[in-house]
């Protein structure tokens, strides 16, 4: 076995880092609507289509931020980034209990979108291929479980607020919290091991380098011309599509069902705690297997899970359901960058990640599909139809993916 430096290698607290930085602002975002969706209805005026509307226009925005963070943490420090967009996240978080203004909240919802990227999102993953080649499907987990341990924490804790306060106090909360976490990315941040006289994973060496005789294109225009970018990059954006419109909305569904709010926000943080536990399942299985293997085996899970939600409605299948629907797409954001260094190499993994990225633009699409499935049919069973079919669509679009194209294949299937 390979010596290891340090009782705790110092990569792992980067990946907690990150996963803080995911807990504050990607978790927030995504969430913690299943608190503010009925209150802010109830407040302003506004109907659930509409706050679906504005959160596809922040998801939309927030997701062209994707491959412009990829950008930046080729170009600046990924230290700086991070603090950045903790600060910028957790101020336009504040602003957000501050106004009744549709277009205004839309504005700062974007903003603090935006700003997941930059602390956490991107720039963490960045980070985390950086630091991580052995376990970077398990480090991947750790850092992106944050998104899924927030939904456990802060819509609840959000609703408790709202409920002895008022709305802008529990924006208030969330966003000096995620205004904390600039002074601790400014200390602890580093960009690389080589930086701390390290090497990845706390090994005395570098890993081995990849035999693949000829290095992929991983141009912009390279990766264009590319149907198996396509087919990645297409594979994952409609599943997240799937994933953050479902998963941002349990709450609201169970009530519908009959559930009252409390037992319903228990049942819509336990499948974020789920997904929490799936982020490092699904990371193992990368690490395990090839991420290849792993996005085959995510893909049908989570068509699988999504169909346990036409089950006769009452509490155990609406627990069983939430529960394994959590398990399933909580690996996503996991097995998403492990596949993206895999296939194309950790020194490929900005450009690559920046194409497949533009991809994920497609998840805004969901949330008109969930607000208007419940305007015009008064449920979510419509819109579910048509998440199980685009799981199985990007199930297909995974199939076109081969072992014998992945750069780092021949290493990694070796050490398996």
């Amino acid at each position: 076995m390979p010596h290891i430096e340090e009782a705790m290698f110092y990569g792992w607290k980067i990946s907690l880092l990150s996963m803080g930085g995911n807990f504050m602002l990607q978790g927030s975002v995504l969430y913690c609507m299943n608190a503010f969706m009925e209150p802010l209805c109830e407040a302003y005026g506004w109907t659930r289509a509409e706050l679906n509307v504005s959160m596809a226009v922040a998801a939309l925005v927030g997701q062209l931020a994707m491959p412009v963070a990829a950008s930046l943490s080729a170009r600046f420090s990924l230290r700086r980034l991070m603090a950045s967009g903790a600060l910028v996240g957790g101020v336009a978080t504040i602003f957000q209990g501050m106004t009744g203004n549709m277009a205004l909240f839309t504005l700062l919802f974007t903003i603090a979108w935006s700003a997941t990227q930059i602390c956490g999102g991107v720039v963490g993953n960045a980070l985390v291929s950086n630091w991580f080649y052995y376990f970077r499907g398990r480090a991947f987990g750790v850092a992106n479980a944050g998104t899924s341990l927030s939904g456990v924490v802060l819509p609840l804790a959000s609703m408790v607020l709202i409920n002895h306060f008022d709305v802008s106090t529990a924006y208030l909360v969330l966003g000096l919290l995620t205004c904390a976490l600039a002074p601790l990315s400014w200390a602890l941040v580093r960009d690389t091991p080589q930086a701390m006289h390290m090497h990845p994973d706390g090994r005395r060496h570098d890993p081995p380098a990849s035999r693949k005789q000829r290095a992929p294109d991983t141009s912009f225009t390279g990766l264009l011309h590319s149907p198996r970018a396509f087919c990645l990059g297409m594979t994952f954006g409609l599943a997240l599509m799937v994933s953050s419109s479902v998963m941002s909305q349990m709450k609201p569904r169970f009530v519908d069902l009959g559930i009252a709010p409390y037992p319903a926000m228990l049942l819509a943080c336990s499948a974020a705690l789920c997904a929490a536990l799936g982020k490092y399942v699904w990371g193992w299985a990368c690490d395990r297997f090839t991420p290849l293997t792993a996005v085959h085996g995510i893909m049908l899970a989570c068509a699988a899970s999504l169909c346990l939600g036409f089950l006769p409605p009452n509490v155990w299948t609406m627990t069983v359901f939430s529960l394994s629907f959590g398990l399933c797409v909580g690996g996503l954001w996991t097995v998403l960058p492990a596949v993206v260094s895999y296939y194309y190499g950790s020194d490929n993994f900005l450009p690559s990640y920046k194409f497949v990225s533009i991809f994920i633009m497609l998840r805004c699409l969901g949330y008109p599909i969930m607000g208007y499935s419940y305007e015009i049919t008064g449920g979510y069973g419509a819109a579910d139809v048509v998440f199980v079919g685009l799981l199985l669509l990007s199930l297909g679009l995974s199939l076109y993916l081969r072992e014998g194209d992945a750069v780092e294949g021949a290493v990694r299937r070796r050490r398996i």
